[in-house]
């Protein structure tokens, strides 16, 4: 069972008036990967005034849950305004710091979540994802599979389920192995390719295959220094891509999970070249996001 501990938050300017009648658990990722990001880090940022006008009962990491608010308090987290999600449910948030081990974060919200729902007897039915409330992409590491735990592993972990128990067991041998792959740096030549897209999935929590899919072809021509991996459809079957999306999110602008001109910009004025939204072959850009990701950031 995971260690609990309470630092409750003494003002309520993020939450809502009246009684959580806690009927639903809600599942976060903070979306956070930067090393110290972990449950003490977001509980004190709860403590010192959330500049995201926004409030979640507990943070877990792969140490220990830390709670924020009461689980009769009515948090903003869930993005649907006065509905079920900010009204009557408890909201986790699973931390995804880089420098932590995220099957253990993942193991511990289970366990968690599991507490909670036997404490108040809430249906399997009713522990629901943020996208249940809102459509956001979120918890974006588990619906995207990291690691292999996608959100019936999640809820099997939450049972008791004994496969789900085996795959986890299974990925902490595999992260060992990966922690020992990823100590090779990636070549600085300016060309985003499969090993650059690995990385990048790698530093920013989703999953690390290498490719990055449906991105729209008419981008194609005009990057030539996005090479290998690269998945590109006609206009009508663009789909987002999670690791372009988590970038998006990273960079400030719109996370529709698809490359183009105005992400191109912000990536280039975030690494410190010349913004024209291109990438051209040996590109600066590249050069740099490379060198950045050699040291586990963006």
């Amino acid at each position: 069972m995971v260690k609990i501990k309470k630092q409750l938050v003494s003002s309520r300017a993020y939450v809502s008036s009246g009684t959580n009648p806690r009927r639903y658990i809600t599942v976060h990722q903070t979306g956070n990967t930067s090393r110290g990001a972990n449950a003490k880090a977001h509980a004190n940022l709860q403590s010192n005034g959330n500049a995201r006008n926004a409030s979640w009962h507990y943070q877990v990491d792969d140490k220990q849950a830390i709670q924020s608010y009461p689980d009769t308090a009515r948090c903003w987290h869930a993005g649907d305004g006065t509905g079920h999600g900010n009204q009557s449910s408890i909201a986790i948030e699973i931390c995804v710091n880089s420098d932590g081990d995220y099957v253990k974060a993942v193991k511990n919200a289970a366990s968690l979540v599991k507490k909670l729902q036997k404490k108040y007897s809430i249906p399997s039915g009713n522990i629901v994802q943020h996208n249940h409330w809102s459509g956001k992409n979120c918890p974006a590491q588990i619906r995207a599979g990291k690691d292999r735990i996608n959100w019936t592993q999640f809820k099997g972990l939450v049972s008791g389920s004994k496969a789900a128990k085996k795959t986890t067991n299974s990925n902490k041998k595999t992260s060992k192995k990966t922690a020992k792959t990823n100590s090779k740096n990636l070549k600085a030549d300016g060309y985003w390719g499969k090993a650059t897209t690995r990385r990048l999935q790698q530093v920013l929590g989703t999953v690390a295959d290498g490719e990055v899919w449906g991105q729209n072809s008419q981008w194609k021509a005009s990057n030539p220094g996005l090479t290998s991996g690269w998945k590109w459809v006609p206009t009508a079957r663009v789909k987002s891509s999670p690791v372009i999306a988590a970038l998006q999110r990273k960079l400030g602008v719109a996370a529709d999970g698809l490359i183009g001109p105005a992400t191109i910009r912000a990536l280039q004025r975030r690494v410190g070249g010349h913004a024209d939204g291109v990438l051209w072959k040996k590109s600066p850009a590249i050069k740099q996001l490379q060198r950045r990701l050699n040291k586990g950031k963006i």
